[in-house]
């Protein structure tokens, strides 16, 4: 059977002597395994349209039964020149490309997924600073359609809205990312944050990508989030991460 769909390169590897194994996340078929064939050659008809983080439409020979398609045509659907003229931009892009390829199992589509990264990738390719922020916006929104959901503005145990002018610090629980109230203090089981994280988090949990671009944080709020998103995800996906995933987690968020 013949496809098309939008598709996100998240991995390229050499194969032989001119062609490619791809790794992509697509549209309409989540993420997949590609030959693309000739596409080391000097004169391909494929151009940059393979290259890591690269928004494109391909088409390819998919079989049924199988974990490796035939890759016969991909053309460039998004422009993102911009990603590979900064080192800061490259590893925040990078890192979420990781993210994906090392939770998503293969070919389980997720629309809302693709589009995340989709949109995170094009408000990346406008930055002008601030790139880790945005791999943070990232990682705490993607938490939500892996199934926990962060929810930093209500109490823990009393289901209340919690203002982080209301104590110094919170202990944020690691069951669901959301903070206990003074009230609940006692039950400190869980990461402490700052009372300026909090509201980090809570406002990075209400904009949308561009926007968290424009947020400064010190490097202790950078630090905390960094530390409390990387022990959620090891919290909540134990056994479907893999080492080598937890460790660029960190390194992506500069642990």
């Amino acid at each position: 059977m013949i496809s098309t769909t939008e598709a996100i390169i998240l991995k390229s590897l050499k194969y032989r002597d001119s062609s490619k194994i791809l790794t992509a996340y697509t549209a309409e078929f989540g993420r997949c395994s590609l030959i693309a064939n000739g596409a080391r050659k000097a004169k391909n008809k494929f151009g940059s349209a393979l290259e890591p983080m690269s928004c494109s439409t391909l088409t390819f020979y998919k079989r049924n039964g199988k974990d490796l398609h035939t890759l016969s045509g991909a053309e460039t659907s998004v422009s993102l020149r911009n990603l590979m003229e900064s080192f800061d931009r490259i590893t925040a892009g990078l890192a979420m490309c990781e993210i994906i390829y090392t939770t998503q199992v293969h070919e389980e589509q997720n629309i809302a997924i693709f589009t995340l990264l989709k949109n995170a990738l094009i408000a990346l390719n406008a930055s002008d600073g601030n790139e880790q922020t945005l791999v943070l916006w990232f990682q705490a929104h993607y938490a939500a359609l892996l199934g926990f959901r962060i929810m930093p503005e209500t109490c823990a145990a009393s289901g209340e809205a919690v203002q982080p002018s209301d104590a110094p610090t919170f202990t944020l629980s690691l069951a669901d990312g959301a903070p206990y109230s003074p009230a609940f203090a006692r039950l400190n089981t869980g990461f402490q944050v700052d009372a300026g994280t909090l509201a980090v988090l809570q406002r990075l949990m209400r904009i949308p990508p561009e926007q968290a671009l424009l947020l400064v944080l010190s490097p202790r709020q950078q630090s905390q989030l960094e530390d409390f998103l990387t022990m959620y995800y090891q919290f909540h996906l134990d056994r479907n991460v893999s080492d080598r995933s937890r460790r660029f987690l960190q390194a992506a968020h500069g642990a």
